[in-house]
């Protein structure tokens, strides 16, 4: 029979710990919440060996008095509250004081502090948990607080946490989001003696932005402020015209408090809606201000949720005034065409009055010419002689493959291997005569598949086609790490990468089957997908392979509603002759058959 015993102090806080201090970035986000409670106007975060040796946070807050530093590392300490309804008007972090607590629990913490009406400074220091006496140090106003040796005494924590450098970023990642929540104070990052960055104290949220994002998205503001039934919404979203393959841009605050709230991603998601292409996302920087008593911030030991009281009218809220400035964008854009397309019927106007009765077609812009009219006489188009030469010389590589049967028998480009090309429904989906019936290909699926299985067969090492110019992408800190994790893969895919700067890539070759006009859109895409799937390491090599590239074979394959002329639809149902499958990489049927009894069933036949 077990007995039941009282955990010793210092195992329960371990314990404890691992759900507050996840990772070095937990430790990282409970020190620098403490320091804005502290009311810290500069904060500097200093990582030594990226996280490994030492964490560093230092603050020009108000200090700790002498007399309560005994009880710093004591579980459910706390200046902010006094009684249970305190909960209910929480406006500050930190407020169980859980934090130090914990991370004193599973390293070796020194605390040094000063007060404004303090002539001198005071150390503490803990192992483990382990108190040591308090000694006086000389130190300026604030206080700074060093972690060593993090998780010293629980080394099975190692096997959940990612490589160093991962670990790191996602350091940066947290102080660039908390710097948009607090424009007003000064943060700095050094990593081993080197400045990362500094904000200065008193920017702008605008500037700020400016500071982290570059003039990509700072160009492409919508100021937000908005107010409704005591809900005051107010930030910044990207315009429209600018949109991105996933939600690394989005963050979002409730009452300064950095959050993560399906309820709030679906109703900007939905304001959106008609205003971005499908499966785009859009960029924005969000607080929302709200009445402590309507939301619990209780849900989560490391408080990234929250829950509304009254949800339905955040919903609203949000809904509401996304669509509203949207609207207001749109309208100006409408306006602006209004103007464009009357200046163009204008000038057309001009141009009919000097033509004569010989055939003519438009140039477009940017071809030279020797004359300045944009008309030039001519009673045949170069352009569809272009078009003509480029058709027969299909034909003729039709005429002569030697690589299948089919092709000896047959020049007309309605005919493939699995039959007859009818046409395209939908821009969606191929329709196919058998002999025996119908059938109904899903284009994107099937494309899908044709990569993908390229990829298995050469194990991802497929032709790269090089770029003449090439293509420069600024990651986040979140984007940089999955690449850094996954570098190789993506090399053996076919990309040719080049790291330029701090966050800059810059991609000099893609796979042949990517289009070269897709190529941001489809390479952050895969970006996202490693991240959401979330690959742990207890995965083997070969399965993260296989996912990075079916997620690879779906980003870049032919979309929905991509509307393909037959050529393509030929040469797309030749490729499945050799890699022909019943469904894409994950799961979902390339094809639907209709046999001719169930037509004739169908008509009483």
């Amino acid at each position: 029979m077990w007995k039941i015993i009282k955990l010793d102090k210092n195992l329960a806080n371990q314990i404890a710990a691992w759900e507050v201090v996840e990772r070095p970035v937990s430790v990282v986000k409970e020190l620098v919440e403490n320091s804005i409670d502290a009311g810290a106007k500069n904060i500097k975060v200093e990582v030594k060996n990226w996280w490994i040796d030492e964490i560093i946070v230092s603050d020009d807050g108000e200090g700790i008095e002498y007399e309560d530093l005994p009880l710093v590392f004591d579980k459910y300490t706390t200046s902010k509250i006094k009684s249970i309804e305190d909960l209910y008007n929480i406006m500050t972090f930190g407020f169980r004081w859980e934090a130090l607590s914990s991370i004193a629990s599973v390293a070796k913490v020194e605390l040094i502090t000063r007060t404004r009406n303090s002539l001198v400074a005071y150390k503490i220091t803990s192992i483990g948990g382990d108190i040591w006496e308090i000694e006086e140090v000389p130190w300026e106003y604030g206080t700074k607080i060093i972690i060593k040796d993090l998780f010293f005494n629980t080394p099975a924590r190692y096997n959940y946490l990612k490589k160093p450098k991962t670990e790191y970023l996602k350091i940066l990642e947290f102080l660039q989001h908390i710097s948009l929540s607090y424009p007003e104070i000064g943060f700095e990052l050094v990593s081993d003696w080197k400045q990362i960055f500094k904000f200065r104290e008193k920017e702008t949220l605008k500037t700020r932005i400016y500071n982290i994002f570059w003039e990509e998205f700072a160009s492409n503001l919508i100021e937000v402020n908005f107010w409704m039934q005591g809900l005051e919404i107010t930030g910044y979203i990207s315009d429209p015209k600018v949109n991105f393959p996933n939600k690394n841009k989005q963050v979002l605050f409730v009452n300064k408090r950095i959050v993560k709230s399906p309820l709030i991603s679906k109703a900007i998601s939905q304001a959106y809606n008609r205003f971005i292409p499908h499966n785009t996302f859009p960029w924005y920087v969000l607080n929302l201000l709200v009445d402590p008593t309507q939301i619990d911030v209780n849900v989560h030991p490391r408080k990234l949720e929250v829950r509304f009281a009254q949800e339905n009218q955040v919903f609203r809220a949000f809904y509401h005034a996304i669509e509203e400035k949207l609207n207001q964008t749109s309208l100006i854009d409408l306006n602006e065409k209004q103007e464009k397309i009357e200046i163009w019927e204008k000038q057309n106007q001009i141009f009919e009055v000097k033509k004569t009765e010989t055939k003519k077609y438009y140039i477009p812009s940017g071809t030279k010419f020797k004359e300045y009219s944009p008309y030039k006489d001519t009673t045949i188009n170069p352009a569809q002689k272009k078009l003509d030469e480029v058709l027969s010389f299909s034909k003729e590589i039709l005429q002569t493959s030697q690589k299948n049967e089919f092709f000896e028998k047959s020049t007309d480009l309605h005919d493939t291997p699995l039959g007859r090309i009818i046409g395209q429904m939908h821009n969606s989906y191929i329709l196919v005569e058998t002999k025996t019936g119908l059938k109904i290909l899903d284009q994107h699926a099937l494309a899908e598949r044709i990569i993908y299985e390229k990829l298995l067969k050469n194990d991802g090492k497929v032709i790269s086609q090089w770029l003449l110019i090439w293509e420069s992408i600024t990651l986040t800190p979140k984007e940089l790490a999955i690449l850094e994790e996954n570098k190789e893969i993506f090399e053996e895919m076919g990309f040719e990468l080049e790291s330029v700067g701090a966050w800059n890539v810059i991609i000099n070759a893609i796979p042949e089957f990517i289009k070269k006009e897709n190529i941001k859109e489809v390479f952050l895409g895969i970006l996202d997908d490693i991240w959401e799937q979330g690959f742990s390491k207890s995965q083997t090599l070969q399965e993260v392979k296989n996912k990075i590239f079916a997620y690879t074979a779906c980003r870049s394959a032919i979309k929905f509603w991509n509307k393909l002329n037959l050529f393509e639809m030929n040469k797309l149902l030749n490729d499945a002759v050799l890699d022909y499958s019943s469904t894409c990489p994950h799961g979902r049927p390339v094809v639907f058959e209709i046999s001719l009894e169930e037509l004739k069933n169908k008509y009483e036949r």
